[in-house]
């Protein structure tokens, strides 16, 4: 079993790291963005299609809701 949840089942607001991204085709341009294993971040809003957008380092980001499902966390 993997550890931690997935963004799409995680809380919002709560203070979150980031364990593991599971897209390889977006896991570079994400640690460009900040958001690399080990990370803080919060979710701070669902999105109509299923997204999320996060915080991270003072910057918010949408994520997509197929790559929501691909990220894993835990609380900080």
């Amino acid at each position: 079993m993997t550890p931690g949840l997935d963004l799409a089942s995680a809380p919002l607001g709560t203070p979150l790291t980031l364990i593991r991204v599971d897209a390889a085709t977006s896991r570079q341009r994400l640690a460009t963005l900040g958001l690399r294993e080990g990370a803080s971040f919060r979710l701070l809003t669902r999105t109509i299609g299923g997204g999320r957008i996060v915080l991270v380092g003072g910057s918010r980001i949408a994520l997509s809701k197929d790559l929501v499902r691909q990220m894993r966390a835990q609380a900080a």
